[in-house]
């Protein structure tokens, strides 16, 4: 139930088989069981629970006293 880390995770909780693609940076986030962070996407003061998709250059950045919560089994697209 191991995670697989590519990007750079800094001071985060993660569940088992998360994974954090190459380029993605993720920051002060409660992470949940097999949830997938797509390349270059930024996240920062984020809850995701679990089954949770990160598409590759989304950007979520939340407060500490007021995190972003992504509920379970959603997909986070890049809008532009």
């Amino acid at each position: 139930e191991g995670c697989n880390i590519y990007g750079t995770v800094d001071n985060c909780v993660m569940f088992g088989n998360v994974t954090v693609k190459p380029g993605a940076k993720v920051e002060n986030c409660l992470i949940m069981n097999d949830t997938v962070i797509g390349e270059n996407a930024t996240l920062k003061n984020v809850i995701l629970d679990k089954d949770v998709i990160v598409r590759p250059g989304a950007v979520l950045v939340g407060t500490e006293s007021n995190p972003i919560i992504v509920k379970k089994g959603e997909i986070v697209c890049l809008l532009l």
